[in-house]
């Protein structure tokens, strides 16, 4: 029977996992045999002052900002947006944008997938 997991004070944890211009580390995730499985974590990106390249989602994902001020631009319709601390961004998958500039991010993020999870939470 699946148990419940609490994890005090995510928003201090500092992921382990680099990846393109940012580091995360996967929480809490989904097992392998779910029907539509998710994966949670925390992402801290670099501070970038120019443009990324556009990237297309690969599924749904949320990020709430923590910290941190993002703007980011929105490749199919051009609408740039400005991010900050208490922020919350849906990202569907096969939508494309690029990151224009950011300075201290750090998220909690909800992904639309499945990945092993090696974080193990505090049972207290």
């Amino acid at each position: 029977m699946p148990n419940l997991v609490v994890i005090n004070k995510a928003d201090t944890i500092t992921p382990t996992t680099e990846e393109g211009a940012g580091v995360f580390s996967d929480l809490v995730g989904s097992p392998e045999t779910a029907e539509h499985p998710i994966v949670a974590g925390v992402w801290h990106l670099a501070d970038i002052d120019e443009p990324t390249p556009a990237f297309e989602a690969e599924w749904d994902e949320i990020k709430y900002l923590i910290d941190g001020e993002l703007t980011l631009k929105d490749e199919n319709t051009g609408i740039v947006s400005e991010l900050r601390a208490g922020s919350l961004l849906w990202i569907p998958k096969g939508s494309k944008m690029s990151l224009v500039k950011s300075k201290g991010v750090r998220t909690i993020y909800v992904e639309q997938q499945f990945r092993k999870v090696d974080f193990q939470a505090d049972s207290n």
